[in-house]
């Protein structure tokens, strides 16, 4: 299958935006969201939320430190990852596909697009958080060469509390 590689379009930002509701759904909800009381509990995202994901998108397509790279199938979105330059490390934001076109090489090409893009600005390493419970996504990471070199702990949340 062909698909084509670029940056995202200011008219794909709603579909971005309900792409990553939807893998936030899943099980990639993290706890930055948490804390931001954005989401509701592990299954459900805010509106909230929904309006700061696509104000970020907005701004992260405009600015020179950042990259939102889409994937297309027959001009369909069918992915897409956000890389953020902070000095000489890459933070490596997200990466979303959508569930139809999953282990097609979609995931392994936006990393290695993100991979050229931050080594072009003249970083030395890129960092990225990934849901312990998401092992697909791990696995992947893994395969590319990512190592794991830490652990974010957390106990209660806003909704619940602590026990």
């Amino acid at each position: 299958m062909q698909f084509e590689i670029s940056r995202l379009k200011p008219e794909e930002i709603e579909e971005a935006k309900q792409m990553m509701l939807e893998a936030l759904s899943e099980n990639y909800i993290t706890d930055i969201e948490i804390e931001m009381n954005i989401a509701l509990d592990i299954k459900n995202v805010s509106e909230k939320a929904s309006s700061i994901l696509e104000r970020q998108l907005k701004e992260l397509i405009k600015s020179e430190n950042t990259a939102v790279f889409a994937t297309r199938i027959d001009g369909k979105l069918a992915g897409y990852a956000i890389v953020v330059i902070e000095g000489d490390v890459a933070d490596f934001w997200d990466l979303v596909v959508k569930k139809e076109y999953r282990n097609l090489g979609i995931g392994t090409t936006l990393i290695k697009t993100v991979e050229k893009f931050a080594k072009e600005r003249g970083c030395v390493a890129i960092k990225l958080d990934v849901n312990i419970e998401n092992q697909n996504a791990i696995r992947l990471y893994e395969k590319l060469g990512y190592k794991k070199i830490s652990y974010i702990m957390m106990k209660g949340d806003r909704i619940n509390g602590l026990p």
